[in-house]
């Protein structure tokens, strides 16, 4: 539970997939996943972001570089099984809004709602990007161990394209062509 600013308390959940999102339902805030403006759902997301940063310390077993929130991301609400994809919007970082349903989103939930008996090993679930309607699929393969925690191996799978290509040249007499450290 989250004190929200312009939204009083607000159940959350926080669930690690590649990264650390809390997860909430845009109906406890007021909105509708699927016909929210994007500002609406940006700033609602990023109270929510706030709210956790603030009120609760996120820990990783393993790394203490990967113990913070990522972002927040706002679902339909349908966490229980069903063929129909779920719609979510992943707001994160500064306060961006990810085109997709969001790689480590997805697997993040998938582990959540495995937790909370939701989902069973090996059974695929579709997650719908509530901006562009873009879908990933995703399933929990695999039970193992983080640290003292119970965690999952999820698979997710999606379509991607290509939006651009780069080419990089390493002189040879460049002393940095190895690259550098700094501490």
């Amino acid at each position: 539970m989250v004190d929200v600013p312009g939204h009083g308390k607000v159940v959350v959940d926080i669930a690690y997939g590649g990264a650390f999102y809390a997860f909430v339902s845009a109906e406890k805030l007021g909105l509708d996943i699927c016909s929210a403006k994007t500002r609406d759902v940006v700033d609602a997301a990023s109270a929510v972001t706030e709210a956790v940063k603030a009120q609760f310390k996120i820990n990783h077993p393993d790394s203490e570089d990967l113990a913070f929130l990522y972002g927040t991301i706002l679902t339909d609400g349908k966490d229980a099984y069903t063929e129909e994809p779920t719609t979510n919007i992943c707001v994160f970082a500064d306060e961006q809004v990810d085109r997709s349903p969001t790689g480590s989103g997805v697997t993040a939930r998938i582990a959540l709602q495995y937790h909370k008996g939701l989902l069973a090993l090996n059974q695929t679930r579709a997650f719908k990007s509530g901006a562009t309607g873009s879908v990933f699929t995703g399933k929990a393969v695999r039970e193992v161990k983080c640290g003292d925690f119970k965690a999952v191996i999820v698979e997710v799978s999606g379509q991607a394209h290509y939006t651009g290509t780069a080419s990089f040249a390493v002189e040879v007499d460049d002393p940095l062509k190895d690259g550098f450290l700094l501490k």
